[in-house]
């Protein structure tokens, strides 16, 4: 038998209504960005940031000023790997955790048959782990973007635009807003544990949780 309707035999309504309430926020705020990236990107904050890369690259490109390019990007990597690393730390106490409510002796019987005295919290901790997973793949892709661009940076113009058979600003302006995009998904990928967090507590104050996270992180959106 498959695990999930044993373990959602489990849910109360308020969880069940909780839970629907987080993931129709989380998938429909991707979708609400990721819409409006493409569509009325000067509407938003993140577009008017992708803006002021643009114009970065364009101003140093090909070679120029290569101490603030390093220092830029080295705090770029900084902070990076500091949310990368903090990510993979979360993920082993999430683990250190599930060991408690789930022991290794248990866990052929628990994956198979959802078996625990614990199976909601058990899931809870899961989701908490597959939210971390995703924010560390983000920081990850973002430092390997910023990689690149160390390298590209510190190559003349000239040669650049013969590589890419034209002009090279608007090849690299895209590695950088692509490697922006990823830091900026993997924060608002911690912004949406708050939620998971509170809803060891209650599914009520999960849901008020998931509609606070929405209100601020549209209302910061639309601030440009």
């Amino acid at each position: 038998m498959l695990i999930f309707p044993n373990w959602f035999a489990n849910f109360h309504f308020f969880d069940w209504l909780a839970f629907a309430f987080f993931l129709t926020g989380l998938f429909g705020y991707r979708y609400y960005l990721s819409f409006m990236l493409k569509r009325h990107s000067h509407r938003l904050f993140l577009g008017k940031l992708q803006q002021y890369r643009h114009a970065w690259i364009n101003g140093h490109s090909g070679g120029q000023d290569r101490i603030v390019v390093v220092q830029t990007l080295r705090n770029m990597l900084m902070a990076a790997s500091f949310m990368a690393s903090t990510s993979i730390l979360l993920i082993m106490g999430a683990f250190n955790l599930l060991r408690t409510l789930a022991p290794p002796e248990m866990a052929g019987n628990f994956f198979m048959t959802g078996i625990s005295q614990q199976p909601v919290e058990v899931f809870k901790i899961l989701l908490i782990i597959l939210i971390l997973s995703y924010t560390f793949f983000n920081f990850t892709w973002h430092i390997r973007e910023v990689n690149y661009m160390s390298m590209v940076l510190n190559i003349s113009k000239e040669q650049l635009d013969e590589i890419e058979g034209g002009d090279s600003s608007d090849h690299i302006a895209r590695m950088f807003l692509t490697s922006g995009i990823y830091f900026s998904l993997g924060m608002r990928g911690y912004y949406f544990l708050i939620p998971l967090l509170i809803w060891f507590f209650s599914p009520v104050l999960m849901i008020c949780a998931t509609a606070l996270i929405l209100y601020v992180l549209i209302h910061r959106d639309l601030a440009a």
